[in-house]
């Protein structure tokens, strides 16, 4: 049930972002991250802040890696 439901968060995440504008397959989380490294408004504080330290750094490292833009 775990698994299933941090698979819907991240659909949830994807598709926020997507309807923003925002890359197919990336997390809003991953979005923040690329804008707070191109010095723009962005939430990552309070995204670190309520899903754990660094996980905006993480989901972006991921979705390099997944989307071979490293």
């Amino acid at each position: 049930m775990r698994n299933y439901l941090k698979r819907v968060a991240i659909s949830i995440s994807v598709l926020i972002n997507v309807i923003l504008g925002g890359s197919s397959n990336q997390t809003f989380s991953a979005r923040n991250k690329v804008w707070q490294k191109n010095n723009k408004p962005n939430l990552v504080w309070l995204i670190d802040l309520i899903c754990g330290k660094d996980h905006c750094t993480e989901c972006y490292a991921y979705w390099l890696i997944r989307n071979h833009k490293w």
